[in-house]
């Protein structure tokens, strides 16, 4: 009888932490990490990650080398 009151109770408490755990998930999904005007620019740096990564690189080195070049 001990046992099966214990099994009971160990299941009432996986049930309460997985009934917690989902209303937590759940909420995080309703959260939006980017703005729905940066969706479209998010989908295409996911979709083209080593080109954006090069685009951006390289814009970055030529700025640099303007900043240099008129700090002389």
């Amino acid at each position: 009888m001990a046992g099966v009151r214990f099994s009971n109770m160990m299941e009432d408490n996986f049930l309460k932490i997985l009934k917690n755990t989902a209303k937590e998930q759940s909420s995080l999904g309703n959260e939006k990490l980017i703005p729905d005007q940066l969706s479209d620019l998010a989908n295409f740096v996911a979709s083209y990650m080593w080109q954006s990564i090069l685009v951006l690189s390289i814009l970055t080195a030529i700025l640099f080398n303007f900043w240099i070049l008129y700090q002389q």
